[in-house]
């Protein structure tokens, strides 16, 4: 199977789908990962933005979202070469969310702790990422140079809270900044 599946080219796809009104394509930008030495593909594309995520706001969301993907797989087959004949076989089994509610710890990691590569006394876990900005959900992330290749300290006070003992938070929920996150 010869696809064109360039971000460029999934734009134009779901442009075309939209001028030919298939309803919720909620991006025109994303990315399509072929899986190597396979016909199978992953898709990174529907979207959605909680404002409070109280549990009928979630539900709602994961229902729109496999509602997109069937649209998705429609504008897909119609208007991206080598996609005709596409089926789709796998949802993700609930929504992900890049970024919801942290805590206020007794430190913060800061934008420029990650840019600048931070090493601290009481680093717990080490971090290697370069920022994304996530403006838009209809543009693709910008991502942020680093000073170097190396790794910046997570330390334990972004992962204590502030003001309520014996909590710690991990993953998307430590205290960052919005950038460092």
């Amino acid at each position: 199977m010869s696809c064109d599946l360039t971000p460029e080219a999934v734009e134009q796809a779901v442009i075309k789908a939209k001028k030919a009104r298939i309803q919720h394509l909620t991006r025109e930008k994303g990315f399509i990962l072929k899986r190597e030495g396979s016909n199978q593909v992953a898709v990174l594309l529907p979207s959605v933005m909680p404002t409070g995520l109280s549990s009928q706001e979630l539900t709602k969301m994961e229902l729109d979202t496999r509602r997109q993907v069937l649209y998705y797989v429609e504008a897909f087959r119609r208007y991206l070469k080598g996609m005709e004949q596409c089926e789709l076989t796998m949802i993700g089994p609930s929504i992900g969310f890049r970024e919801t509610r942290r805590i206020k710890g007794k430190s913060m990691i800061k934008a420029e702790d990650v840019l600048n590569r931070k090493k601290c006394e009481d680093g717990v876990a080490r971090g290697g990422w370069k920022p994304e900005i996530h403006k838009d959900t209809d543009k693709m992330a910008t991502y942020m140079d680093v000073k170097e290749e190396s790794w910046f300290d997570i330390p334990l006070g972004a992962l204590q809270s502030d003001n309520i003992g014996n909590l710690y938070a991990a993953g998307r929920m430590i205290s960052a900044d919005e950038t460092a996150f």
